[in-house]
């Protein structure tokens, strides 16, 4: 959780249930019986919590700093830092300090800051100092995206000042703001969990999903994995997968971190990252708060669930919603968010240390559990009993992941995200017609690749579909036979997507026609840019089994000196070629495609037509640079 809207209330309530043992879904027993009790809130740990004591030589009475009023208002602060709101400890000098203070100033995520504040009241309390200086702590509850943004140089949003600590959700940020740091260690975890409504929960369970469902078995129940394994309980395309946006969420960037760690070893994981791409992009909640809400108003057609931080789970059902919440654990594991604390001013690293003594103690490991939060070994509150919707056992932690390997996945979101606009371009010239496997053409194998890579684009992408050989209409080479636009624009009674997948159906070979090459990229490449859309990734993808066969045409070198004189780095169109059996020239097609830093592509089987398709599609993740 990391936008402000997402920060939990400060006292949780208890999670003692009377009755008998409830029904078991998921792994978790049903709740039931009376909504849980709430707690006593815990008190602030003294009067320097909420309010500086006067320093020496200043007149007694009210004073601010920092915009918070101090003196008799010291109660009312002490409401406000029990709000979870943005919060402020301050602290005061003791009697044996001299110069001026050693001021820390903290940037907390607003999940944990108000345990952090505790924290940085009983540090102020102990009047600590450094080389005879007093040492007093700051807090801000602060979005750690903001932070992160500051700090890696590419703008502010919301935060101009650099803190001196930084205690975000997830190490994810970390790796994300580059630049030296010092971490000290974990104030508190949380691991990403499948959030469900219990009566979901407990329809899969009947169903005979096991307690801890894999990854691929959920993935694929929400249209994202095609390959779920046979044995499969779930229905495909049953569930509706919530995520918050990963460029402004640790939820969001740690479920596009597993799903890469899932799929690296996969057969298809180029095809399946893409796939949790467009998955993401057509679920991204605003936040975690959004996620939850839209279990209340549910789907006609598919279930929602989330991927949300346990602690948002436990906050979510200490309010007593109507509908609580499941906390599912996926077998394979799962990223935890860790909440680092990060030292970001080595002139006050010996202060930041003290602080951490704080930080690390028991005192904090109780607050956040009274959160929700684990404890930075994985001890859950007693509260998580399987009666709330939570499971006490941690799930196992996936492996962490490098600075550069996450800015790496942040890029490919980023890239991959875009939407795409594309004129796919199919090859029906005569020598389409040979067979590459029992029973099917080398047509018939392009068609079918295409069909599987139309399912990887989002609705919001735009398509357009021509065939070419020789002389198809009149003396020209090519053929429209659905125009480039909106995959989910209705064109009469059908959408564009449905009459792209029924052009495809009806593409058949041109007896003896050859191949028109280079007058067909040229055309495609000139109505791309002509056409050009600066909020999409433009690009031309054509397929052929040959080279150009053309004799009334342009020549190659009339075709490289057209596309280097009409590319526009301003409106980048790129052009990939994906070439088919024996007879391609892969130089040729190299030479064209690499002028608009595309590529050429090979393959002489279907299964190698269908490895390099959804390579040439995810070359976007380059641009325009490729």
């Amino acid at each position: 959780m990391s936008g402000h809207d997402d920060v939990p209330e400060w006292a949780p309530r208890s999670s003692t249930e009377p009755g008998g043992a409830p029904h078991v879904f998921l792994g978790l027993s049903e709740p039931g019986g009376p909504p849980p009790v709430r707690a006593e809130r815990p008190r602030p740990a003294g009067p320097a919590h909420a309010a500086a004591r006067p320093r020496r030589r200043r007149p007694p009475g009210p004073r601010r700093i920092g915009g918070v009023l101090l003196g008799p208002l010291a109660g009312a602060v002490g409401l406000v830092l029990l709000t979870g709101a943005a919060v402020y400890a301050f602290g005061a000098r003791s009697g044996g300090c001299s110069g001026d203070d050693v001021a820390i100033s903290v940037a907390a995520a607003p999940d944990v800051a108000p345990a952090v504040v505790r924290a940085a009241g009983r540090f102020n309390d102990a009047r600590h100092e450094v080389g005879g200086r007093c040492v007093s702590a700051r807090v801000r509850a602060t979005d750690p995206a903001a932070v992160a943004t500051l700090l890696s140089g590419k703008g502010v949003a919301g935060v101009t000042e650099r803190p001196d600590v930084w205690i975000p959700d997830s190490s994810l940020w970390l790796g994300l703001a580059g630049g030296g740091r010092t971490v000290l260690g974990s104030v508190a975890t949380t691991p990403i969990v499948v959030a469900m409504p219990r009566g979901l929960a407990a329809q899969l369970r009947n169903l005979g999903a096991p307690a801890r469902p894999s990854w691929t078995e959920l993935l694929a129940s929400a249209g994202t994995a095609e390959n779920a394994p046979g044995d499969s309980v779930i229905p495909p395309r049953l569930l509706r997968l919530q995520v918050p946006d990963p460029d402004r969420s640790a939820t969001g960037m740690g479920t596009l971190v597993l799903a890469n760690a899932l799929l690296e070893r996969s057969p298809s994981g180029d095809a399946g990252f893409t796939g949790v791409v467009r998955t993401i992009r057509e679920g991204v909640a605003v936040s975690v708060k959004a996620e939850f809400d839209a279990f209340r108003t549910g789907a006609a057609d598919r279930y929602p669930v989330a991927l949300a931080p346990e602690q948002a789970v436990y906050a979510y059902n200490s309010r007593r919603p109507a509908a609580p919440v499941v906390a599912v654990h996926p077998a394979e594991g799962t990223v935890y968010l860790d909440h680092p604390v990060a030292v970001l001013s080595p002139g006050k690293a010996a202060a930041a240390r003290l602080l951490w003594r704080e930080l690390s103690g028991t005192a904090v490991r109780d607050d956040v559990q009274r959160l929700g939060f684990r404890a930075p070994g994985g001890a859950a509150p007693g509260a998580f009993t399987p009666a709330v919707g939570l499971d006490a056992r941690p799930p196992d932690a996936l492996p962490a992941v490098p600075a550069a390997e996450v800015r790496r996945i942040m890029q490919s979101w980023a890239q991959l995200s875009l939407s795409i606009r594309m004129l796919s371009i199919i090859d029906v010239s005569g020598s389409m017609d040979e067979r590459v496997a029992p029973g099917v053409t080398r047509l018939q194998s392009t068609v079918r690749t295409a069909q599987g890579g139309l399912s990887l684009l989002p609705d919001d992408s735009e398509l357009g579909q021509w065939i070419f050989s020789t002389e198809l209409e009149g003396t020209r080479d090519w053929r429209e036979l659905v125009s480039v636009g909106p995959l989910n624009e209705r064109l009469g009674s059908a959408t564009r997507r449905q009459l792209v997948l029924s052009a495809f159906a009806r593409i058949r070979v041109k007896p003896h026609g050859d191949t028109g090459l280079y007058d067909t990229v040229m055309a495609a490449f000139d109505y791309m840019k002509r056409t050009y859309k600066p909020e999409y990734v433009n690009s031309v993808l054509l397929w052929t089994d040959g080279r150009n066969e053309d004799p009334d045409g342009p020549s190659l070198k009339e075709t490289l000196e057209h596309m280097r004189r009409e590319y526009d780095p301003e409106r980048p169109v790129q052009v990939n070629m994906l070439g088919y059996g024996r007879d391609v020239d892969v130089n040729e097609l190299r030479q064209i495609a690499q002028v608009t830093h595309g590529d050429a592509y090979v393959a002489d089987t279907p299964g190698q037509i269908q490895a390099i398709f959804l390579k040439a599609v995810s070359r976007r993740v380059c641009e325009p640079d490729c």
